[in-house]
């Protein structure tokens, strides 16, 4: 089976413009970690400076990016594996909300706790680190949940009507 560049990257950045519109309504159910200080650091240390600004800058690119890699291996998964007795759209479906949530898990919080503070963007204060560590993989898991759950029931919804379309 061939991999088409076109259709995977068309995937990915049409559910990364989707998503990331839908990122600003997760960022209003994303506030309650806004209660902590050391978000609010966090999004003050961002240009242009001002965290109430940068929130709403902000909050919606971990959606984009979730959604791109969604749509990426969406595409990348019906184009190259074989879904067994399963929906063909259901099981890459499966593939891509695995892919794009792992890569999630593991890359916001190396970028906000390791790659942030290294380039001189440090909004967590000596010390603090564990407590900040728990802060971010909290609100990465928070944040995923309203990313995962939709999409899984689109997912679930697609691979179904495409059990009976016959394809």
């Amino acid at each position: 089976m061939a991999v088409d560049i076109v259709s995977v990257l068309h995937t990915g950045v049409f559910l990364a413009v989707v998503l990331g519109l839908y990122g600003w309504l997760v960022g209003v159910v994303w506030t309650p970690f806004l209660v902590s200080k050391r978000l609010r650091q966090l999004f003050d240390a961002l240009p242009p400076r001002e965290w109430l600004v940068n929130y709403v800058l902000w909050i919606p690119l971990p959606a984009v990016v979730w959604g791109f890699l969604f749509g990426a291996g969406l595409s990348l998964s019906r184009d190259v594996l074989s879904p067994g007795t399963a929906s063909p759209l259901y099981a890459a479906g499966v593939d891509g909300i695995v892919l794009a949530t792992v890569v999630s898990l593991v890359l916001w919080p190396v970028l906000l706790l390791y790659i942030l503070p290294e380039k001189g963007i440090d909004w967590v204060p000596e010390g603090d680190q564990p407590n900040a560590a728990l802060l971010v993989v909290a609100g990465v898991v928070w944040y995923l949940v309203f990313l995962v759950g939709p999409a899984y029931v689109f997912t679930l919804f697609a691979g179904f009507g495409d059990s009976f379309s016959g394809t």
